[in-house]
């Protein structure tokens, strides 16, 4: 299930409702930005501006993690230090989002040297499998209710009322409809997809841009395994005609050793027709070209018999 870029959407629209989960339910949300780091060319899932309820203005960072990555926690931690280096006079909170239980690496990290802690930070994190759906959907926050489907006591009835609640929602148009269709997305285990089109509504699903960044998403994915099937192949038609090359050659040179060894023994029998048998066989061990050719030139010399046997036998 794709959850990144839903899960990014949702937050940009409703991040007000999300601020009881994210434990900021008492601040005042001043704006929501997705900020892209320079020196690695990435951004940062979310960064909300909030006020405390005191009048305090801070950033509140939210990154959501849906896939397993044991590595996943010094990518918020190195997103602190790139705030922190940017807004040095604002406080910054940190919440880690798990969306399944096999996500979940934990919201501390620790650097150690043989047994002993350097260092440690803790980030807040929030289990998503771990609220209540039921509550999530009572609450009347569409923003709580797309997420319905993730947490505790899921079921294809909440689904429904949750899509009952996003219809009757302030959100109109654009936002309206992807948030119809994250909901669709997270709840596509509970309830079978005529009956999710039936709920949110074709022209909806259609209209929302979501999809089309999905889609997007999902033919350039496409796009990236056909080619990477297409050089899996072309690697593969490589090695079969390598092999083929080696084999020719292999063939070519065995060819080459038969006809130099028949010569050798054609001059043999030609100049001492006495020669033995068993000395001439002996030839069959000789499988390099340059050997033979050496052979066959010091027979055509050799002034005797006894000279070309010792020479075989040297040969072998």
């Amino acid at each position: 299930m794709e959850t990144d870029l839903p899960l990014k959407r949702l937050t940009m629209i409703r991040a007000a409702d999300l601020l009881p989960l994210l434990g900021a339910a008492d601040a005042k949300l001043v704006g929501v930005e997705s900020l892209e780091l320079p020196s690695v060319a990435t951004k940062l899932d979310t960064v909300l501006r909030l006020r405390s309820s005191q009048g305090t203005g801070y950033l509140q960072l939210v990154e959501w993690q849906a896939y397993r990555d044991k590595h996943f926690l010094w990518r918020p931690l190195g997103y602190l230090a790139w705030l922190g280096r940017e807004h040095p006079e604002l406080p910054i909170a940190v919440t880690v989002v798990y969306v399944h239980p096999g996500d979940d690496v934990g919201n501390t990290l620790r650097c150690q040297l043989e047994g002993q802690e350097l260092w440690s930070i803790t980030f807040r994190a929030v289990r998503l499998w771990e609220h209540d759906a039921a509550a999530a959907v009572a609450s009347g926050l569409p923003g709580l209710a797309v997420l319905s489907p993730l947490m505790h006591g899921a079921s294809a009835a909440l689904v429904e009322q949750a899509a009952t609640l996003l219809l009757a929602s302030d959100d109109r148009g654009q936002n309206q409809n992807d948030l119809l269709t994250i909901l669709g997305i997270f709840a596509a285990p509970l309830v079978a997809t005529e009956r999710l089109v039936h709920m949110i509504g074709r022209e909806r699903l259609m209209g929302s841009e979501l999809i089309e960044y999905l889609m997007a998403e999902k033919l350039a994915e496409h796009d990236r395994e056909l080619e990477a099937r297409e050089a899996r192949l072309e690697a593969r038609l490589a090695e079969e005609r390598a092999a083929r090359e080696r084999a020719a050659v292999e063939a070519q040179a065995q060819a080459a050793v038969a006809a130099l060894d028949a010569t050798v023994q054609d001059a043999v029998i030609a100049r001492f027709p006495n020669t033995p048998f068993s000395a001439i066989g002996g030839l069959r061990q000789i499988r390099d070209v340059h050997r033979l050719q050496e052979l066959h030139a010091a027979i055509l010399r050799a002034p005797d018999q006894a000279t070309v046997e010792r020479l075989l036998q040297a040969g072998q």
